[in-house]
């Protein structure tokens, strides 16, 4: 009886998630931006652009800042950029990183303990997971803006 009761206190908390793979269906996430807004990758996002550790959160931001000036080219894209601050201590985040994050002009979806595992990580790669209809179809990993283009234009 004991077992059952931990078993569905585990599935309960979600610590079962596995990262999304090819063929993965989504069918809601549910993720606060920087501005704690919640936002929602469904059906209608066809690409996530994952940074899990600071040189590829700093990529990413160094190659979409510019491209954002005029318009918002996460949603030009239909895409979503997603980064790991799970790892960062608590204080930094608060007092440092996410006062930055709150001066760009596009969302950056922020993962945290309750959320972390739905995607994968490699340190040093942006993940860019393709969709259609919701359906993970193609995973690449990346490191460069020439790279990055070729996903976000």
């Amino acid at each position: 009886m004991l077992k059952k009761i931990l078993l569905a206190s585990l599935l309960a908390l979600g610590l079962n998630a596995s990262p999304l793979a090819i063929d993965s269906v989504i069918e809601t996430i549910k993720i606060k931006d920087q501005n704690e807004v919640e936002k929602t990758i469904d059906a209608n996002v066809k690409t996530i652009l994952f940074a899990s550790d600071k040189k590829t959160s700093d990529l990413l931001r160094d190659y979409l800042l510019p491209l954002s000036e005029k318009e918002n080219i996460l949603e030009k894209n239909s895409a979503v950029y997603v980064a790991d601050i799970s790892g960062m201590p608590s204080l930094i985040s608060k007092f440092i990183a996410l006062p930055k994050m709150k001066k760009y002009p596009f969302s950056v979806l922020l993962l945290d303990d309750t959320n972390k595992d739905n995607f994968t990580k490699e340190e040093g790669k942006i993940i860019i997971y393709s969709l259609e209809n919701g359906k993970v179809v193609k995973i690449d990993k990346i490191s460069t803006k020439e790279e990055l283009a070729n996903f976000i234009k």
